[in-house]
Formats: structure tokens, C-alpha cells, sequence
């Protein structure tokens, strides 16, 4: 009995054992399938790491992708410069509004007041005064009145759209007509001119505060982005705070700047620069000169020495000598003018600073008074806000509303 007891015994703990055994790998198996997803042959987890790592390859995050197109679209070729020209003439407009102000609605105000009882010698009465508080000047005040009296009958003296058209086309006359271009026709100074010249040598002159040094920069500037090669000289060796002004424009323009020692003889300069324009074939060569008017004589001794020597290294420069005047000083910059022509051979005007000023009438007095071309116009700071001068352009702006 006891040892069927004992076998009984034995043979349920197999039994338990095996039922607990069973229930554990059932268990098991059971989580398995919930925790752990079905795993992959060694085979294809490699086959699938290796398809992985060339598709991480072969993606571009989208910034990276982006810059690398845009250098590869970028040309060799030097940035072409685009003239925005609604947006030109709109600033160009915008620095001569209070100009219009006074010779275009001031006209207006006249007419409406007097409406059909106006008589022709108060018309051009008051004609002479707004011309001159354009700072148009008395003399080319007096010629554009007579201009303007000749051309009218005496029913036209009621007419105000008649009488701004005929002032307009008298203005546009004298701006466009000057001596070094009788005909009227369009100029590019500085594209034209020096297809024949290389380098095309241009002399910057001027009294110190017209804006001179950053027009210098400006046209270096401009040169650069025509894809011309351009050296340029820091002549204005009395004025440190010039020739550091200069080498920052030169490193934009990515342009060979010719510097010496303050208080150095400008001529020096001037002879270095043209040399090194010649040397290194540049295709414009700009000289940056000082403007000390307080003794005209040292002035007139020092451009002369600059133009022996410049003519030395190149028997044909300056080809160009721009005079930088400030239009915000009115018949000041006049008779600067006047002074720099005695000096030295201007070929051209560059008038700066046409930014609301309301002595734009400057233009029209230095253009019939001197009969000397307006080469460019600057109305701002920024590079855009010099561009070539066109007659056309600033007569339309001058009485477009």
C-alpha cells in the first residue's frame, strides 16, 4: 500500500509539473507575441540596413539642397546691372517734389486765383519769381521767360496746360542742349567712352562735404557690377577720414586702390594709379582729388600737377574730369562750378544730394549759365540713388504730379 501510495504521489507531481510547465511556455509565447514584433532573418536586417544607409545617402535636407542649387546656378559671368526705372524715376521724382512744389503747383495757384482775368506781364512776372525761388538764378530765370514770352500768343497767357507744356519743352532745351552736346542726345558716361580708352582715366573733383568721395565709390561700385576691372586712386591724401571711407568702397567693389602716406603729394597718387590701371589692364581708373577752395591758387597748382603727371603715364588722360557739386547749396554750388572751370577741363556735373532739396533749379541754371552736361544725379545715399542723368527723365519728373 505505501508503495502504491509513493507511485501515485510521484505521478501527480509529473503531472502538476508538466500542466505548470505547459502553462509557462503558453504564458511566454502569449507576451512574446504582444511585446515584440515578428524579428527578421540575420540576412535581411543587413540587407535592410545597407538599403537604409544609401537612401540617408542620397537625401538632402531641404536648406542644404536649396544653397547647393543656388550655387549652382550662379554664373561666372560678372552681376549685370538692372535699373529698376519706375523705381528710378520715382525717387527721382521724390527729390524734386518740393521743387514741382514751387515751380509747377505755384504756377497752379496763380492761374486759379487770376482765373480768366490774367494778363500776360503778370503771368510772367510771377513766372520770374517762382524760377527764382527754384534758385534757377536771375540770369537763366530772365532767359526762360523770354524763352517761354516768345512762344506764346496772347489768348495762350489763359491757357495754363499751354503755358506749363511750353516752360517744360524750354527747360528740357536747355538741359539737353549743352556745349559738349549740342544735339541733345542720350550719353553714358563711363560705358561708351571707354569701349576706345583703356583705361578709361576719370578725374573726380570737387569741394570737400559735396559728396565727392562717395561718388567715387559709387561709380567704383557700379563699374564692378558692369564686370569692369577698377582701380582706384585716394588723392585726397589731406583727409584720413577719406581715404579710409574710399578703401571700404574699393573692397566692395573688389577694385585695386592705390593709397600712400597721409599728408603724401597727390600727384604721386595720382601717377600710381594710372600706372597701376595700365599695368593690370584695368577698364576704369578713378582718382579721388582734394577740394580745398581756401586758396584757389594752391587748388589750381595742385590739379595742373596732377594732370602733367597723369599725362605722362597716358598721353590722353584725364578722358574724363567729373565735378561733384552739392545741389542742397544752390547757386553756391554755381559758382564752384565757375571756379573748378577755370581750374581745370571739366567734361561733366555730378549733382548729389537731390533729396527733396528745394533748390533742384540749380540744374537748369548750371546747364544754360556754363553749357557743361549733368553726367549723373544722385537723390539718396544708397548706390541706386546715382544713376546717369537723362534730361528727359528729370524734366518729366520735375512736372509730372
Amino acid at each position: 500500500m505505501n508503495d502504491m501510495s509513493g507511485d501515485h504521489f510521484m505521478i501527480a507531481a509529473s503531472v502538476v509539473v508538466t500542466i505548470l510547465a505547459i502553462l509557462f511556455i503558453t504564458n511566454l509565447i502569449l507576451n512574446r507575441k504582444k511585446s515584440s514584433p515578428k524579428s527578421l532573418p540575420k540576412e535581411s536586417i543587413r540587407e535592410s540596413l545597407i538599403e537604409l544607409t544609401e537612401r540617408k545617402k542620397q537625401e538632402v535636407p531641404l536648406a542644404q539642397k536649396s544653397q547647393e542649387q543656388t550655387q549652382a546656378v550662379v554664373p561666372e559671368q560678372p552681376i549685370k546691372v538692372v535699373v529698376d526705372e519706375k523705381k528710378w524715376f520715382d525717387r527721382l521724382k521724390g527729390g524734386l517734389r518740393k521743387t514741382h512744389s514751387q515751380i509747377v503747383n505755384g504756377l497752379d495757384e496763380f492761374f486759379t486765383s487770376k482765373s480768366d482775368k490774367v494778363t500776360r506781364d503778370q503771368t510772367l512776372e510771377h513766372l520770374f519769381e517762382i524760377l527764382i525761388q527754384a534758385d534757377i538764378g536771375v540770369k537763366t530765370s530772365d532767359l526762360l521767360v523770354e524763352k517761354v514770352k516768345s512762344r506764346l500768343t496772347k489768348e495762350d497767357y489763359s491757357d495754363p496746360s499751354k503755358f506749363k507744356s511750353i516752360l517744360k519743352e524750354e527747360i528740357f532745351n536747355i538741359l539737353s542742349s549743352t556745349k559738349a552736346n549740342p544735339k541733345g542726345e542720350i550719353e553714358k558716361p563711363m560705358l561708351s567712352l571707354s569701349e576706345n580708352k583703356l583705361p578709361h582715366i576719370v578725374l573726380m573733383v570737387g569741394v570737400n562735404g559735396v559728396g565727392k568721395t562717395t561718388t567715387t565709390g559709387k561709380l567704383a561700385y557700379k563699374a564692378h557690377l558692369r564686370g569692369q576691372k577698377v582701380v582706384i586712386g585716394a588723392a585726397d591724401t589731406f583727409r584720413a577720414a577719406a581715404i579710409e571711407q574710399l578703401s571700404v568702397w574699393a573692397e566692395r567693389s573688389k577694385a585695386h586702390m592705390i593709397r600712400l602716406k597721409e599728408g603724401a603729394d597727390p600727384a604721386s597718387v595720382a601717377f600710381e594709379t594710372v600706372k597701376k590701371a595700365s599695368e593690370t589692364n584695368a577698364d576704369v581708373c578713378l582718382i579721388d582729388t582734394a577740394g580745398r577752395l581756401q586758396n584757389r591758387q594752391d587748388l589750381m597748382q595742385e590739379l595742373a600737377k596732377i594732370g602733367r603727371v597723369v599725362a605722362k603715364e597716358n598721353p590722353d588722360a584725364p578722358h574724363e574730369v567729373l565735378l561733384v557739386l552739392d545741389a542742397t547749396t544752390g547757386q553756391n554750388a554755381l559758382q564752384q562750378a565757375k571756379v573748378f572751370r577755370d581750374v581745370v577741363n571739366i567734361t561733366g556735373l555730378v549733382l548729389t544730394k537731390l533729396d527733396g532739396t528745394a533748390k533742384g533749379g540749380i540744374a537748369i541754371a548750371i546747364a544754360a549759365e556754363l553749357g557743361l552736361p549733368i553726367r549723373y544725379v544722385g537723390v539718396g545715399e544708397s548706390v541706386e540713388d546715382l544713376e546717369i542723368f537723362e534730361a528727359h527723365e528729370f524734366v518729366s519728373a520735375l512736372f509730372t504730379e
